[in-house]
Order: C-alpha cells, then structure tokens, then sequence
C-alpha cells in the first residue's frame, strides 16, 4: 500500500539532481509505503506538471502532492517531511 507519493523532478543536465537521487534512494530502502516516481522535466507532460506546482528549479520533490522541498535535502530533513505526509 502507497502511504507517501515522492515525485523527484530532475533534468538529464542537472548536476546536483544525482545527489538528489541518491539521498530519496536510501531513505526509500528504510520505509515501506513510501514510492518515487522520476519525473524528467524535459517530457512534456512532466513540464507541464511541474509548472501546476509552480516548480522553477530542479531538482525538486514533491510529496503527497502537498509539501514542495526544492534543491537536495539531507536524509533527516526528507525523513521529517515523509513524517508529516503520512
């Protein structure tokens, strides 16, 4: 069962987007219910996606469609906003 949705919006040219990736990944291993999905904003669907969340820059999260965290959080802070999604 999906408790939290993470979209991970990214760009193939972002250099700070692997870290990004990197940091969602280990935290995913740690909790179930918790699914990502990567949105490249370079397909059109997702750009157009993004703009509805008003997002400029990536890399940028979204969780549960409702807290934007933009730029590369640490673990603890993605931890705290999974906390306050579920």
């Amino acid at each position: 069962m999906v408790e939290v949705l993470i979209e991970l919006f990214t760009s193939p040219t972002c250099p700070h987007c692997v870290r990004a990736r990197q940091v969602v990944e280990r935290v995913v291993e740690k909790l179930p219910g918790v699914v990502v999905i990567e949105r490249e904003v370079t397909a059109p669907e997702n750009a157009e996606l993004a703009r509805q969340y008003g997002i400029t820059a990536v890399p940028t999260m979204v969780i549960n469609r409702r807290y934007v965290l933009a730029g590369v959080p640490s673990e603890e802070r993605l931890l705290q906003y999974i906390s306050r999604a579920r």
